[in-house]
């Protein structure tokens, strides 16, 4: 497609179940019924009140009916989260060095960015993964992109549909992420309404920066789809 005229192209990928998987990134809980609220102190999570209420719309709304329909057709559903959580999960194994010193200037920069000592004080010290999108039945959730790779080609898995958060940066470059699961040669594929980006109160009408990270996703890493045509494609599957 020319670079003056930009559009999507249309794939019909063939895709069976037994080797495909769905993926939750990071589905945090800071603002949810069951997570610690919203405290306008610090910018962690989601970073603004409207990304952090998109997101629990998301996950309510796409992300668990999307798990609840591969589940129904014995499609593997994974959870991938952050190792800021190993505090809260300790039965998974984790190397965050929570003791590590950072440099001043690194000090100064993030607690500007997210609010002094954000790591302890902020919600993001408590946050879990959503309840509503948390494992069932034994499904996995991991830490690192090791710990997934391992867990799929285990189960023979080739592709991998994400969902989840945040759509300009830890679905494309955190552990467990398109860019790491591409490189292990996995074929990745983004559901564009199952995930938004983390928007400032000004770039959130536009959801730019949702925008751009799809973008990228869909330029650099692999395909994408909707929750309409993901539920229409497995619609006819017992």
């Amino acid at each position: 497609m020319p670079i003056d005229a930009p559009g999507y192209e249309s794939v019909r990928l063939a895709l069976s179940v037994e080797h495909t998987a769905l993926i939750g990134m990071h589905c945090w809980n800071i603002g949810c019924p069951d997570g610690p609220a919203i405290d306008t102190n610090y910018c962690v999570g989601m970073g603004w009140p409207q990304a952090t209420a998109e997101a629990s719309r998301i996950m309510a709304e796409v992300i668990r009916p999307a798990m609840d329909a591969a589940r129904k057709i014995g499609m593997p559903v994974c959870h991938v989260e952050s190792d800021w959580m190993a505090r809260q999960y300790p039965h998974i194994p984790a190397r965050r060095h929570t003791t590590a010193k950072r440099a001043d200037r690194a000090r100064a920069m993030q607690d500007r960015a997210h609010g002094p000592d954000y790591l302890t004080q902020s919600p993001l010290a408590r946050m879990k993964r959503a309840k509503i999108v948390s494992p069932i039945q034994g499904e996995p959730l991991v830490f690192y992109t090791d710990a997934l790779d391992a867990y799929l080609k285990s189960r023979g898995i080739t592709t991998l549909i994400y969902t989840g958060f945040a759509t300009d940066m830890c679905i494309l470059g955190a552990e467990g992420g398109a860019r790491a699961m591409l490189a292990c040669g996995y074929r990745c594929v983004l559901m564009r309404d199952a995930t938004i980006g983390v928007e400032t109160p000004e770039s959130f009408p536009e959801k730019l920066a949702t925008r751009y990270g799809t973008h990228i996703f869909e330029w650099q890493m692999g395909y994408s789809t909707a929750f309409r045509d993901f539920i229409h494609a497995i619609s006819n599957i017992a």
